[in-house]
């Protein structure tokens, strides 16, 4: 993985151009790029959570921890726990008109 993070930045290409040996600088550059590229999807969907709370007027830093540790599934709870709002929002809606259409007595 680390090889590859390196392949991808181009690093070792700049870096063998430029007659270098393989330095404990650049593994330290390879090893933190290999980190960032293994977590980009926590990264992303923290973010991404994290915007949603914050537009939608919730906790959004809590969302974007929650985000980063528990992955696709902290998106699945917010998914859910939304439909579960809506709905619970719309029967209630259903109950008032109810409530107002209901005979006297």
């Amino acid at each position: 993985m680390v090889f590859v993070s390196g392949l991808y930045s181009g690093y070792f290409k700049d870096a063998m151009e430029a007659g270098q040996a393989f330095t404990s600088t650049m593994f330290s550059f390879v090893s933190m790029a290999a980190i960032l590229i293994g977590h980009i999807d926590s990264i992303v969907l923290g973010v991404w959570l994290y915007l949603k709370g914050k537009k939608e007027g919730g906790r959004p830093i809590l969302w974007f921890v929650f985000g980063i540790i528990a992955h696709f599934f902290a998106v699945a709870i917010y998914i859910g726990l939304k439909i579960y709002e809506n709905q619970k929002a719309y029967n209630n809606a259903l109950n008032q008109i109810d409530a107002k259409d209901a005979p006297p007595g």
